[in-house]
Protein backbone atom coordinates (compact mmCIF):
# COMPACT_ATOMS: atom_id res chain seq x y z
CA UNK A 1 0.00 0.00 0.00
CA UNK A 2 1.58 3.17 -0.45
CA UNK A 3 1.10 6.19 1.70
CA UNK A 4 1.90 10.24 1.43
CA UNK A 5 4.68 9.52 4.12
CA UNK A 6 6.75 7.59 1.52
CA UNK A 7 7.43 8.13 -2.26
CA UNK A 8 5.94 5.34 -3.99
CA UNK A 9 7.90 5.17 -7.22
CA UNK A 10 5.13 3.18 -9.48
CA UNK A 11 2.86 6.10 -8.90
CA UNK A 12 1.44 8.09 -11.90
CA UNK A 13 2.75 11.52 -11.04
CA UNK A 14 0.72 13.19 -13.92
CA UNK A 15 0.14 16.47 -12.19
CA UNK A 16 -3.04 18.99 -11.89
CA UNK A 17 -3.71 22.06 -10.23
CA UNK A 18 -5.64 22.83 -7.15
CA UNK A 19 -7.39 26.06 -6.10
CA UNK A 20 -8.22 27.01 -2.70
CA UNK A 21 -8.91 30.66 -0.78
CA UNK A 22 -7.95 31.11 2.48
CA UNK A 23 -8.16 35.32 4.03
CA UNK A 24 -9.13 36.34 0.36
CA UNK A 25 -6.44 35.04 -1.19
CA UNK A 26 -6.34 32.71 -3.57
CA UNK A 27 -4.34 29.70 -4.76
CA UNK A 28 -3.52 27.34 -7.42
CA UNK A 29 -0.72 24.94 -7.02
CA UNK A 30 0.29 21.97 -8.52
CA UNK A 31 -0.92 18.00 -7.38
CA UNK A 32 -0.48 14.63 -8.05
CA UNK A 33 -1.09 11.35 -7.02
CA UNK A 34 0.72 9.83 -3.81
CA UNK A 35 0.96 12.80 -1.60
CA UNK A 36 -1.25 14.13 1.22
CA UNK A 37 -4.22 15.68 0.26
CA UNK A 38 -3.70 15.49 -2.90
CA UNK A 39 -7.21 16.86 -4.47
CA UNK A 40 -7.40 20.39 -2.25
CA UNK A 41 -6.65 22.06 1.08
CA UNK A 42 -7.35 20.03 3.74
CA UNK A 43 -9.46 20.99 6.86
CA UNK A 44 -6.82 20.72 8.87
CA UNK A 45 -4.14 22.80 7.13
CA UNK A 46 -6.65 25.62 6.24
CA UNK A 47 -7.67 25.88 10.07
CA UNK A 48 -3.89 25.65 11.29
CA UNK A 49 -2.96 28.38 8.85
CA UNK A 50 -6.08 31.09 9.42
CA UNK A 51 -5.44 30.06 12.85
CA UNK A 52 -1.22 31.26 12.65
CA UNK A 53 -2.32 34.32 9.88
CA UNK A 54 -4.78 35.96 12.76
CA UNK A 55 -3.03 34.93 16.29
CA UNK A 56 1.07 34.94 15.44
CA UNK A 57 3.49 37.55 14.39
CA UNK A 58 4.84 37.62 11.18
CA UNK A 59 8.58 35.95 10.72
CA UNK A 60 11.15 36.24 8.54
CA UNK A 61 11.72 32.60 8.36
CA UNK A 62 10.62 29.30 9.24
CA UNK A 63 10.17 25.51 8.91
CA UNK A 64 6.90 23.97 7.55
CA UNK A 65 8.10 20.47 9.09
CA UNK A 66 6.11 17.51 6.57
CA UNK A 67 5.57 20.13 3.85
CA UNK A 68 3.76 17.67 1.61
CA UNK A 69 3.34 19.76 -1.85
CA UNK A 70 3.72 22.77 0.27
CA UNK A 71 0.28 24.28 0.42
CA UNK A 72 1.18 25.84 4.53
CA UNK A 73 4.27 27.28 2.94
CA UNK A 74 2.88 28.73 0.09
CA UNK A 75 -0.13 30.14 1.96
CA UNK A 76 2.06 31.56 5.40
CA UNK A 77 4.94 33.06 2.95
CA UNK A 78 2.81 34.78 0.51
CA UNK A 79 1.14 36.53 3.54
CA UNK A 80 4.22 37.56 5.36
CA UNK A 81 6.76 37.90 2.45
CA UNK A 82 9.01 35.54 4.52
CA UNK A 83 11.40 32.44 3.91
CA UNK A 84 11.28 29.31 5.02
CA UNK A 85 12.89 25.69 5.15
CA UNK A 86 10.28 22.80 4.43
CA UNK A 87 11.09 19.17 4.81
CA UNK A 88 9.31 15.96 4.23
CA UNK A 89 10.24 12.62 3.30
CA UNK A 90 8.19 12.10 0.00
CA UNK A 91 10.54 12.98 -2.86
CA UNK A 92 7.26 13.44 -4.97
CA UNK A 93 6.15 15.69 -2.33
CA UNK A 94 8.73 17.72 -2.57
CA UNK A 95 9.08 17.55 -6.34
CA UNK A 96 5.95 19.47 -6.15
CA UNK A 97 6.41 21.97 -3.11
CA UNK A 98 9.42 23.17 -5.16
CA UNK A 99 7.34 23.91 -8.51
CA UNK A 100 4.87 25.49 -6.00
CA UNK A 101 7.30 27.80 -3.99
CA UNK A 102 8.62 28.83 -7.19
CA UNK A 103 5.42 29.84 -8.90
CA UNK A 104 4.48 32.35 -6.00
CA UNK A 105 8.37 33.31 -5.90
CA UNK A 106 8.86 32.00 -2.47
CA UNK A 107 12.84 31.74 -0.90
CA UNK A 108 12.37 28.11 0.01
CA UNK A 109 15.01 25.66 1.00
CA UNK A 110 13.37 21.80 -0.02
CA UNK A 111 15.00 19.04 2.14
CA UNK A 112 13.90 15.63 0.68
CA UNK A 113 13.85 13.92 4.58
CA UNK A 114 12.18 12.91 7.54
CA UNK A 115 14.38 14.82 10.19
CA UNK A 116 15.05 18.39 11.01
CA UNK A 117 18.54 20.13 9.67
CA UNK A 118 20.79 21.46 12.07
CA UNK A 119 18.91 25.31 12.04
CA UNK A 120 17.38 26.64 14.40
CA UNK A 121 13.81 28.33 13.79
CA UNK A 122 11.39 31.22 15.33
CA UNK A 123 8.39 29.88 14.42
CA UNK A 124 8.05 25.61 13.17
CA UNK A 125 4.94 24.65 11.53
CA UNK A 126 3.43 20.82 11.47
CA UNK A 127 0.30 19.43 10.49
CA UNK A 128 1.16 15.90 11.77
CA UNK A 129 1.58 12.76 9.34
CA UNK A 130 -1.22 11.13 12.22
CA UNK A 131 -1.47 7.73 10.41
CA UNK A 132 2.54 7.24 10.88
CA UNK A 133 1.71 6.38 14.99
CA UNK A 134 2.89 8.20 18.04
CA UNK A 135 6.32 7.33 17.50
CA UNK A 136 7.10 9.52 14.53
CA UNK A 137 5.22 12.30 15.80
CA UNK A 138 6.36 12.47 19.08
CA UNK A 139 9.68 12.48 17.44
CA UNK A 140 8.61 15.55 15.34
CA UNK A 141 7.58 17.13 18.34
CA UNK A 142 11.04 16.23 20.28
CA UNK A 143 13.46 17.41 17.24
CA UNK A 144 10.90 20.73 16.77
CA UNK A 145 11.29 21.25 20.90
CA UNK A 146 15.22 21.06 20.19
CA UNK A 147 15.37 23.42 17.21
CA UNK A 148 13.22 26.05 18.51
CA UNK A 149 14.49 29.65 19.06
CA UNK A 150 14.08 30.40 22.70
CA UNK A 151 10.47 32.26 22.56
CA UNK A 152 9.63 30.12 19.41
CA UNK A 153 6.43 28.53 18.54
CA UNK A 154 5.75 25.36 17.21
CA UNK A 155 2.07 25.22 15.75
CA UNK A 156 -0.01 21.85 15.29
CA UNK A 157 -3.26 21.22 14.38
CA UNK A 158 -4.90 17.51 15.22
CA UNK A 159 -8.29 16.15 15.76
CA UNK A 160 -9.56 15.60 19.42
CA UNK A 161 -9.74 11.70 19.05
CA UNK A 162 -6.50 11.75 17.17
CA UNK A 163 -4.62 12.59 20.73
CA UNK A 164 -4.59 16.10 20.89
CA UNK A 165 -4.85 16.40 24.54
CA UNK A 166 -1.95 14.06 24.99
CA UNK A 167 -0.18 15.67 22.39
CA UNK A 168 -0.40 18.02 24.50
CA UNK A 169 1.03 16.94 27.39
CA UNK A 170 3.92 15.78 25.31
CA UNK A 171 4.81 18.95 24.55
CA UNK A 172 4.62 19.90 27.70
CA UNK A 173 7.48 17.20 29.14
CA UNK A 174 9.30 18.74 26.76
CA UNK A 175 9.28 21.95 28.23
CA UNK A 176 7.10 23.98 25.81
CA UNK A 177 4.33 26.32 27.22
CA UNK A 178 0.87 25.04 25.91
CA UNK A 179 -1.95 26.42 25.03
CA UNK A 180 -5.32 25.54 22.56
CA UNK A 181 -5.98 28.54 20.50
CA UNK A 182 -8.55 27.08 18.52
CA UNK A 183 -11.07 24.60 18.27
CA UNK A 184 -12.82 23.71 15.15
CA UNK A 185 -14.48 21.07 13.26
CA UNK A 186 -13.25 18.41 15.49
CA UNK A 187 -9.68 19.72 15.18
CA UNK A 188 -7.14 21.83 17.15
CA UNK A 189 -5.04 24.43 16.65
CA UNK A 190 -1.93 24.34 19.29
CA UNK A 191 1.00 26.54 20.07
CA UNK A 192 3.75 25.33 22.04
CA UNK A 193 5.99 27.85 23.06
CA UNK A 194 9.40 28.07 23.91
CA UNK A 195 10.80 29.60 27.18
CA UNK A 196 13.17 32.89 26.57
Amino acid sequence: MSHYYQADPNLDTTEFPITFDVDGRSFTVNSSAGVFSKEGLDTGSRILCETILKEAKPVADFLDLGCGIGVIGVILASFWNSRLVAIDPNSQACHLAEENYAKYNIEATVLNQDHVNDQNYPLIVLNPPIRTGKQVIYSLFEQSAAHLLPGGSLWIVIRKQHGAQSAMDKLNELGLTTRRVTRDKGFWVIEARKPE
